[in-house]
């Protein structure tokens, strides 16, 4: 369905044009059932498509300051192995109402795991106000994936709060500053959309320290701009993508993200030459700044980039009918997934 009128265009991008008041307004959200945890060993977020790539964030972030470990689990329960007494679940969903994220929450209350809670309202509030358990209200109002820098800090809070301090709060202070130049962004973003021109299976390259930023582009073409994409990663990508490119009957445009690592950096080098080599177009974006600063304003291109495409495509970028397909699918095998999940 091709949309022509571009009011929906502009709301999307003012959601993302102000990023950064959303982060500072996230830096007071105040937590309700605060409780202080001891003895947590492993942080498990589950969530699902704009919530769920926080988890993945949260992750490669935390590695970088966090002495545990923190994993994304993206389906309706919690993995057997990650259930104990030293895991905490951290469950995101903008809605509150993700049937996914609602269902790994009852899953981790049936076998008694401490659980906090991000959403903007919905069932997952209600469940955390009738089982005592942390939570954060975030704005409502939002396209999920617009929410991303409201969702993160949020994250942060909960968790830093009750205990477990993955990121240093001084830290999240200083990274959101690289918001506060939007039109930096909007400048990059014009030129990747206009490189994107025309391709109909774009390739987004990272290495494994920003693969969740890579997802995250992919993310933001298919949603906004209703545009496939396909993502890589280094190094694995030189032990089996690299091949398929041999026969040289497919060939396109890339997105090469840089790291912060020199050698990384060689390597997203020597692959963007071969991609070269075999016909491919290549655009490396590159960024600045700490590994959550790089996250943040890499997200914020990348919303940018899909609406811009999108109103140059004439899309709603604010529409997903497949996913609304896929929720009306949901509601009529609720009951009997979520019994499977708690049985």
């Amino acid at each position: 369905m091709i949309f022509r009128n571009n009011v929906w265009v502009g709301k999307m991008l003012e959601q993302y044009m102000n990023w950064y008041d959303l982060a500072l307004e996230a830096l007071n959200y105040e937590i309700k059932n605060l409780k202080r945890l001891e003895g947590v060993e492993e942080v498990v977020v589950v969530g699902m498509g704009g919530s769920g790539i926080v988890g993945d964030m949260l992750s490669a972030i935390a590695q970088t300051y966090a002495r545990i470990p923190l994993y994304t689990y993206k389906d309706f329960y919690i993995p057997q192995n990650f259930i104990n007494k030293s895991t905490f679940i951290l469950a995101i969903s903008y809605s509150g109402n993700t049937l996914e994220t609602i269902s790994s929450v009852q899953h981790a209350i049936k076998v008694g795991i401490p659980i906090g809670i991000v959403a903007s309202g919905g069932e997952l509030i209600d469940i955390a106000k009738k089982h005592h358990i942390p939570y954060v209200i975030v704005r409502q109002g939002l396209a999920p994936r617009s929410a991303l820098p409201i969702l993160l800090i949020a994250s942060i809070k909960i968790l830093h709060f009750c205990g477990i301090p993955l990121i240093p709060m001084d830290i999240v202070e200083k990274s959101i500053q690289v918001l506060r130049d939007a039109e930096k962004a909007v400048a990059k973003a014009s030129q990747l959309a206009e490189f994107l021109n025309n391709s109909r299976l774009p390739l987004i390259v990272s290495t494994t320290r920003f693969a969740p930023l890579a997802t995250r582009f992919k993310n933001e073409l298919n949603e906004n701009a209703k545009m496939p994409a396909k993502v890589e990663i280094a190094p694995e990508l030189f032990h089996n993508d690299i091949v398929g490119w041999e026969r040289k009957e497919m060939h396109g445009k890339a997105i090469v993200i840089n790291s912060d690592i020199s050698y990384e950096n060689l390597l997203l080098d020597f692959y963007a030459d071969y991609l070269k080599s075999v016909g491919f177009e290549v655009f490396y974006l590159k960024l600045e700044g700490n590994v959550m600063e790089r996250y943040l304003e890499g997200s914020l291109i990348a919303g940018l980039t899909s609406v811009k495409i999108a109103n140059k495509l004439g899309f709603d970028p604010l529409q997903t009918r497949s996913i609304a397909m896929y929720k009306d699918f949901l509601k009529k095998y609720r009951e009997k997934i979520v019994e499977a999940v708690l049985r």
